[in-house]
């Protein structure tokens, strides 16, 4: 009888109020499903944090690491790259030195039967009017030698194959087997380069 009494809007505010009852007493699934959502995601949010923390302090370690290891390799790739631009800068001195020294090894090989042909006149002309010749040969190969020309004459010395030509060996009782007993022809060298070997007479 009371309740018949309440207004039309008390009896709707009560109709609602008890489905929420009803409904939240109806649905403990609902709620348990949603309170393992929230725990699943929260590990899950953990779960990436604790692998970006391992990410980070593994690349801390590379980054600790890896700056000395690529400060070693930079170090060693200077040093040889220093090395090997002293050998080229030592290469080319020697090259340029080299070119310097032979420059004229052409002229002075064209010069020398200049000199044989001086050397065939003073002997041709015995001992006279030899005196202009012998200082003609001298003016010459004072001047040559300043360029480095410098000749050969071994005589009595033992035969070397770099500095001289063996024409031809003989029996002789008088020098040591391999000693040179004539010198047929003088030879020349350039510094330590032959430009014309001497050529010889060697005992056997």
């Amino acid at each position: 009888m009371g309740d018949n009494n309440k207004s039309p809007d008390e009896s709707v505010q009560a109709d609602f109020e008890g489905f929420d009852q009803e409904g939240a007493e109806s649905n403990p699934a609902a709620e348990e499903q949603s309170e393992q959502s929230s725990t699943d995601a929260a590990d899950q949010d953990d779960g990436h944090a604790s692998e970006a923390s391992e990410g980070n302090e593994s690349t801390g370690r590379e980054a600790s690491e890896d700056p000395s290891g690529e400060l070693q390799r930079l170090r060693e790739a200077l040093l040889r790259t220093r090395a090997e631009m002293d050998n080229l800068h030592k290469r080319a001195e020697r090259e340029v030195e080299k070119s310097r020294k032979f420059a004229v090894e052409s002229l002075l090989r064209d010069l020398v039967p200049i000199i044989d042909s001086l050397d065939q006149g003073i002997e041709a002309s015995g001992d006279s009017g030899t005196e202009g010749l012998e200082l003609t040969r001298k003016l010459a190969l004072d001047t040559l030698k300043r360029y480095g020309l410098e000749p050969i004459d071994p005589s009595n010395e033992a035969f070397d194959p770099q500095w001289h030509e063996a024409m031809s060996m003989v029996a002789s009782d008088d020098h040591a087997s391999g000693q040179i007993i004539t010198v047929l022809q003088r030879g020349y060298r350039l510094h330590d380069r032959v430009v014309r070997a001497a050529r010889v007479i060697v005992a056997k």
